[in-house]
């Protein structure tokens, strides 16, 4: 015989199934013409279900943009622990970072970044997970060069990074050339090695 769901189980599930279709409505229409009726019936609830849940639109895109960014911490946390086993270096963080910038989530994450710019609430939500982010980040990138010839310029070195990436990514919306984005990303593993961030490869 099943075990009966209890009430927070199935509200729980209720919200995983919400959030997805937040996620999905913000890929496909953007944050300002998903409505919680697009939301409500991507998820396969009504919209009084949705309403318990989030009262408002903006609480649901608060929440969404949590778990967005939730999950990119996620992703940062995950190739850190890999770092510290050895089993990741600063070329596997590199390919991890843009296999990231190059997916849906960066997509969602970017909906946000160019809303926010007009919207005060969206911006004062975003500002301190993002910060919370960005410091996951410094972390395993400080912990990723601390042995380099040049580890002084590593914060600028990963703040290059990351706007590199944000640049590639937001062009892919209309240029669809991953051998040229992967080629960039060559070139400046290259230019890292040439400051001495990232150690030169050299053929046997």
């Amino acid at each position: 015989m099943l075990k009966k769901r209890s009430q927070s189980e199935r509200s729980a599930e209720t919200q995983g199934l919400i959030m997805q279709a937040t996620l999905d409505c913000i890929l496909q229409k953007g944050i300002r013409e998903t409505s919680t009726v697009d939301v409500a019936k991507q998820a396969g609830v009504s919209r009084g279900a949705l309403l318990h849940h989030y009262p408002t639109k903006e609480s649901l895109m608060h929440a969404a943009l949590e778990k967005v960014l939730s999950e990119e911490i996620s992703l940062v946390q995950q190739i850190a622990a890999e770092v510290n086993e050895g089993t990741a270096d600063l070329d596997t963080f590199l390919q991890a970072m843009w296999d990231h910038f190059a997916g849906d989530l960066f997509k969602i994450a970017l909906e946000y970044l160019t809303t926010a710019r007009t919207d005060e609430a969206i911006r004062d939500v975003l500002t301190p997970l993002a910060a919370h982010y960005n410091e996951s980040m410094e972390q395993i990138w400080e912990q990723l060069t601390a042995e380099a010839e040049n580890a002084s310029e590593s914060r600028v070195a990963l703040t290059a990074t990351l706007c590199m990436m944000r640049g590639m990514a937001a062009q892919g919306i209309w240029r669809d050339d991953p051998k040229l984005f992967q080629d960039v990303l060559q070139f400046w593993r290259k230019s890292l090695a040439n400051t001495g961030l990232l150690p030169v490869k050299r053929s046997n």
